[in-house]
């Protein structure tokens, strides 16, 4: 009866959340759901696709798909800077027709070249699209604990997103691929009209605009507290990326496990739609947000340990691993994007957004490059070393964390600013 009685409280406060955010907030949460929707029931098939259907050699499959990360990492700031200067409104719009056109492309083309065009122009439509996102619901939010609340719920239908593309995807993939590429790119051709139709434009911000792009990036860069909280924050990426890296290869050289691959997503998939509300509620009446990026990480860190400690069980180990992992991706991720505007200027909120991405894609490029010197031969166990230094980066990482965001919050609570007075 009792946990009748909270789960009802708790899908009241969620709704009554709901019903406070503005109708361009519920956008920007729906669209979570949407762009994810539409991103993984294409991508997830684009390798076979690229080796299978098209014959191309491995490299050219690596270049392809390299290049779509690399063009929404390496290019976030850019495209958090642009919506700055032309507003968001005018940069989500404009990323998710960017995005229709490559998707579109990646599922007609069949020469090399025209696949790495579309992969730039989907890579670079994240750029825009994202950070953008990001700082519109953020400015949408009238209080730090309504913006921590509605970056939960916007987690919670990206991870609905995450887990229906698939299927969908997987159902469509008895079709030809074309037909893939057609429906997710006619899907944000869609999106791109809903949001010119229902999102309100937000006028550019003069404060971005009258300043040079290359002379802000310098003074952001100079920015202590934002970019140690930055840095700190963006372990996340070295830890959750190995979903794609060093978890496949173990489970690669482990045949009772090797099968598994696919109820991995599925498994993060599932916890993120069923505990996400739950674990932010636990954040906001018990934990608070310092302790709770801590714990996250920690968690994140730790959950490599269960690889090495239940090594006589792999299939078990690995989706403990990957329950533990996603528990502490709750705890900490909503709250990154939550906790980021007190350390930015006004007016200049998607250029910290974009910021923020390129430098958590910097360390996920650099531990990837570290755990792959690591694993060995393909097919090969992959060494203890990993799972220890993961679980040191995310323990380390969690610490400096809950200090940081601690302080700063010790620092805000007493009249000391967070953002650096002006040059």
């Amino acid at each position: 009866m009792a946990d009748s009685r909270d789960r009802a409280s708790l899908a009241g406060r969620q709704w009554q959340t709901w019903r406070s955010l503005s109708p361009a907030a519920r956008l920007l949460i729906f669209n979570g759901l949407a762009f994810n929707l539409g991103f993984y029931m294409l991508m997830p098939f684009l390798a076979q696709h690229l080796g299978g259907s098209l014959g191309l050699a491995g490299w050219a499959c690596g270049l392809v798909m390299g290049l779509r990360v690399f063009s929404q990492q390496g290019l976030f700031l850019l495209g958090g800077s642009l919506g700055d200067r032309i507003g968001y409104h005018s940069a989500i719009v404009l990323g998710c027709l960017v995005r229709a056109l490559g998707f579109v492309l990646l599922g007609w083309a069949d020469s090399l070249s025209l696949l790495l065009l579309a992969a730039a122009l989907t890579g670079f439509a994240g750029a825009l699209f994202t950070p953008c996102a990001q700082a519109y619901l953020a400015g949408e939010c009238t209080t730090p604990s309504l913006r921590q609340r509605a970056f939960a719920l916007h987690n919670l239908a990206s991870s609905a997103g995450m887990l229906l593309g698939p299927v969908l995807g997987m159902l469509l993939s008895l079709q030809r691929f074309a037909l893939i590429g057609l429906l997710a790119g006619g899907l944000f051709a869609l999106l791109g009209g809903l949001q010119y139709w229902l999102l309100p434009p937000v006028v550019a911000q003069t404060t971005a605009a009258s300043q040079g792009v290359l002379g802000q990036w310098r003074r952001m860069l100079g920015e202590r507290a934002f970019v140690l909280f930055t840095l700190l924050a963006g372990c996340y990426q070295v830890l959750f990326h190995q979903l794609y890296l060093a978890i496949p290869a173990f489970l690669q050289s482990e045949p009772q496990a090797e099968h598994l691959l696919g109820a991995v997503f599925t498994l993060s998939a599932i916890i993120g739609v069923l505990l996400q509300l739950p674990v932010s509620r636990l954040v906001e009446r018990r934990l608070g947000v310092a302790p709770a990026m801590g714990l996250g990480l920690g968690l994140m860190g730790l959950s490599y340990l269960a690889l090495p400690l239940l090594a006589p069980w792999p299939a078990q180990a690995v989706l403990l691993q990957v329950a533990l992992l996603s528990l502490g991706s709750l705890l900490c991720y909503p709250l990154f994007a939550a906790q980021l505007p007190q350390f930015a200027r006004a007016g200049q909120l998607g250029s910290y957004y974009g910021l923020y991405a390129s430098l958590g894609g910097c360390l996920a490029l650099v531990g990837n490059l570290l755990v792959g010197a690591l694993l060995g031969a393909a097919g090969s166990q992959p060494s203890h070393l990993i799972w220890l230094g993961l679980t040191l980066v995310g323990v380390l990482a969690g610490t400096g964390l809950w200090q940081h965001v601690r302080r700063c919050t010790q620092s805000a609570a007493v009249g000391k600013p967070v953002v650096s007075p002006p040059a």
